[in-house]
């Protein structure tokens, strides 16, 4: 970790430990030390455990913008310096920290950001939210090359201290991790939504379903909320809502409403990558794979808390079945799901 700036460590971290900004190995924050390099968070890596882990890869951001310009099809290839921790891979959304022209950016998956990108009126509903700041607003494209294009172009059109990426997440950049941070806790402040009250899972037909099969009931009370609230049980199962959702859980999470049909899924054996690797009872609760990954137990926390927040009327842009099947088929998403197979224990050395 030499050369990286312990506040700006320690502020990494912490944003990394709250859970309604950043959730298992995804979001990441970036440090610019000169004209060319740059520390970025490593694919795969949790950023609470910055302060003590070497989660971060030095690249050249010079280099990285130049290769944007240049339409090169991968413009982190061949970026990273021999500088730091070996064998650590640039996050897939680098780009996204080396077009902002902030000294430091933390880029988060916010809930309170993601409750308003989902929605398909999202720039209008942000425009009187967000006065009096500078920040654009960035359509839905594919993690990569194709948001990279699209942030390119938003930020030579006009100056941006805030992004908000529709179906994704938050972006926020400033002269120092302390700025940076005092910007994102104004927005959060801008964009909070109530959470609807939590309420008690009823696990005996979940028991009952998942004996002798590869689901389980599951551990968290947050998630169970999935499948307690009405509104936020429909919006929760019919569709993707953001990347890192598809990437580890499949589409959506499956959904029903009686002890039998619950028993039936459970019996179903597959290794399709988009079919869900949750499904709530309605009513009742939550069952997993046995399978699933720590960051995929973090996802399932994260959409129960989107779904707490997201208004009943909500009108909801779900992930198309192109846009999932881009990200199941993406190797640089492969790679990251396989490290965050891990549990997070195992991420320290």
């Amino acid at each position: 970790m030499t050369g990286i700036p312990k506040d700006f460590r320690n502020i990494s971290q912490a944003v990394g430990a709250d859970a309604l900004l950043i959730q298992g190995a995804g979001g990441n924050s970036s440090i610019k030390i000169d004209a060319n390099l740059m520390w970025v968070k490593a694919s795969g890596k949790w950023l609470q455990h910055a302060g003590d882990d070497d989660v971060f890869v030095a690249v050249d951001q010079a280099m990285i913008n130049q290769n944007i310009a240049d339409g090169i099809t991968d413009p982190v290839a061949g970026a990273s310096l021999p500088v730091g921790p070996v064998g650590l891979r640039p996050s897939i959304e680098t780009t996204l920290h080396s077009l902002m022209q902030h000294r430091v950016v933390f880029h988060t998956h916010s809930i309170n950001t993601i409750v308003h990108a989902v929605q398909k009126n999202a720039a209008d509903i942000l425009t009187p939210k967000l006065a009096g700041l500078r920040w654009g607003f960035v359509p839905y494209s594919q993690p990569g090359l194709p948001l990279t294009r699209l942030v390119a172009d938003i930020l030579a059109s006009q100056p941006c201290d805030v992004l908000v990426i529709q179906n994704h997440g938050l972006v926020v950049g400033g002269d120092s991790a302390e700025q940076a941070l005092a910007l994102m806790n104004d927005v959060e402040s801008r964009l909070k939504t109530e959470a609807a009250a939590m309420k008690q899972p009823t696990v005996k037909a979940l028991l009952e379903a998942s004996s002798g099969t590869e689901s389980v009931v599951a551990e968290s009370d947050i998630v169970h909320q999935l499948a307690l609230h009405p509104s936020g049980f429909d919006q929760a199962c019919a569709g993707s809502l953001y990347p890192d959702h598809v990437v580890f859980l499949g589409s959506g999470i499956a959904g029903v409403q009686s002890a039998d049909e619950l028993a039936a899924w459970c019996r179903v054996l597959s290794d399709d990558p988009l079919r869900p690797k949750a499904i709530a009872l309605k009513g009742a609760g939550v069952l997993h794979s046995k399978s699933l990954s720590a960051g995929g137990l973090e996802m399932l926390k994260a959409l129960a808390e989107v779904s707490r927040r997201a208004p009943a009327s909500s009108d909801i842009r779900y992930l198309s079945d192109k846009e999932e099947k881009e990200l199941v088929n993406w190797d640089a998403e492969k790679y990251r799901q396989t490290l965050s197979a891990l549990n997070p224990q195992q991420l320290i050395p």
